[in-house]
């Protein structure tokens, strides 16, 4: 471009902050809108002033940050990565928080291949790469460094008489906004994802020089344990992206559970998530901390329920068909796809892998042993890699990860499907400790992490904030099954366990209903939250 089409960088700051503003903030636009009744003034005036609003809050920031050799590349970089969240969040209508960041730092490639398709290429193409060029191209002109800070300290002086005035003029309006849709700032772009990003990044580092502070260090075994006379084998199924609602054993229309429907279990219906997202859940369910003390800071900083059963002398393994176990498993043994899937790929490895050569390792151990398997499960959005062919009882299905390119039913079918496969793995893992229980005393817990938005209220998959998520992200499938060798060798009350069915419970019970199945016991063990132990015949 030509110098005499230069422009000033006061002027690139204005002209910025109105391409965002524009073309950049759809979900953001969607929410106002949906407040304003067509065809009153008041509320079409409202819609104007927030524009207006919007454009001087960034007009402000992008201003701060006008200097000569940082603000054509920072512009640049925004561009590219705001065209990718914007897909994000049209396609699957998620907001962006540090949970959501955190998500994709610790996204693994597998996960990443299940995300790309040609509508994501396009956003990055027409709202990140055609306009990069152009801003490359474009002349900035910048002026001596004091009447280059005149103009810039005009423009933002500029800038808050407009929001001073906005505010003026529609305060109720704003404070009822803003009081109503705290999700505003989740919606905004590009300072939701550059703030939260900032946010997680700076907690992450601080995190490292941090000790990890020992939690039921005192842990031993229940005197019961000399009357077992046998290996106890208790086998967690971490379970992902799966929700309740879609379990026909607690209601669900269809027939997603012919198997366990068969099966003596314990089902616990009415179970609430610690978070929605695989990132908050995991740590949090094997923390003591209730969901309402968590925080990622407090959760990394000190040991876990796994923790305690190895204080307790128990043998722990932790085997990963999924993205990883969020800090969970750092202090015992770990197996992943190479150990138990043969050289298969991620997309082939189905959890029934996590099954062989298990033998192996029960009879080099001595004593008890507790082992986790973390599903695929049900992980979006690609669900119909996610189970064998055989079940593909529902169909047609979605193939497509632009979940909103497919027919809502065929996104629910391939979903279901998903939820057949859990059945049967789950119905295989019970048959394989029952085939067993001569030898061990064994029994199965099956939890999922979160749940999942499937296209009500146009919301797709998960990630949500608590306070604003539905239901469906929230609530989660929660199956018990204790073979009769485990039973009479704990002397468990069975009525009890049929009532503690009626329970309402949620991830802040697993860490003490854990210890209480393996009879562990410690100064952090909270009998009111165990939901297994509390059943114990006295002796």
């Amino acid at each position: 471009m030509k110098k005499a089409f230069a422009v000033a960088s006061w002027q690139f700051s204005l002209l910025f902050a109105l391409l965002l503003t524009l073309f950049y903030n759809q979900p953001l636009w969607n929410l106002v809108l949906t407040q304003s009744t067509p065809g009153n003034l008041n509320n079409l005036l409202f819609d104007a002033s927030f524009f207006l609003f919007v454009l001087a809050v960034l007009n402000i920031l992008l201003n701060l940050v006008a200097f000569r050799h940082l603000q054509k590349p920072l512009a640049i970089f925004v561009v590219l990565s705001a065209s990718g969240v914007l897909y994000f969040m049209n396609s699957y209508n998620i907001v962006i928080d540090k949970t959501m960041v955190q998500n994709l730092v610790e996204t693994d490639p597998a996960e990443v291949r299940d995300l790309l398709n040609l509508k994501l290429f396009l956003y990055i193409l027409l709202l990140g790469l055609l306009p990069a060029l152009v801003i490359a191209k474009l002349p900035i002109r910048y002026a001596g460094a004091l009447r280059e800070l005149r103009n810039r300290g005009l423009a933002i002086v500029a800038s808050v008489l407009v929001i001073l005035i906005v505010a003026a003029g529609f305060y109720k309006d704003y404070a009822s906004f803003f009081r109503n849709n705290r999700e505003v700032r989740n919606l905004a772009v590009p300072t939701n994802y550059l703030y939260y990003s900032v946010k997680f990044l700076s907690g992450a580092q601080a995190q490292e020089p941090q000790r990890v502070d020992p939690v039921g260090a005192d842990a031993q075994l229940n005197p019961i344990w000399q009357q077992v006379g046998r290996k106890v084998v208790t086998i967690v199924v971490l379970g992902e992206t799966a929700r309740a609602q879609n379990f026909s054993i607690n209601g669900y229309a269809r027939d997603t559970n012919p198997e366990l429907a068969k099966l003596p279990i314990l089902n616990f219906k009415d179970t609430a998530s610690c978070g929605t997202a695989t990132a908050v859940s995991v740590p949090c369910m094997f923390s003591n901390l209730d969901r309402e003390e968590y925080s990622d800071e407090k959760g990394r900083a000190r040991e876990n329920v796994l923790d305690v059963l190895g204080h307790a002398g128990l043998n722990l393994l932790w085997r990963e068909n999924n993205s990883g176990c969020k800090g969970v498993c750092n202090r015992i043994p770990r197996e992943d796809r190479s150990v138990f899937c043969n050289g298969a790929d991620e997309d082939s490895c189905f959890d029934e892998a996590m099954l062989t050569r298990l033998d192996d390792y029960l009879a080099s151990v001595e004593g008890g042993a507790v082992i986790v398997l973390h599903q695929q499960g049900s992980h979006g959005p690609a669900y119909w890699k996610r189970y064998p062919q055989a079940f593909a009882r529902f169909t047609p299905v979605c193939d497509s990860n632009d979940l909103s390119s497919c027919a809502q039913q065929s996104i629910v079918n391939a979903y279901d499907n998903t939820i057949l496969y859990t059945d049967h793995f789950l119905a295989q893992v019970i048959a394989y400790l029952q085939a067993r229980s001569d030898r061990y005393a064994t029994a199965m817990l099956y939890m999922s992490d979160h749940g999942e938005s499937l296209g009500e209220n146009n919301l797709y998959l998960h990630g949500l904030p608590y306070f604003m998520a539905p239901e469906q992200q929230t609530r989660v499938p929660f199956v018990a099954w204790l073979s009769d060798s485990y039973r009479q060798a704990f002397a468990l009350d069975e009525q009890c366990l049929e009532q503690k069915q009626q329970l309402s419970v949620s991830h802040d019970n697993l860490f003490h209903s854990l210890l209480g199945l393996m009879a562990v016991d410690s100064s952090v063990y909270q009998a009111d939250k165990d939901l297994f132990g509390s059943c114990r015949r006295s002796q």
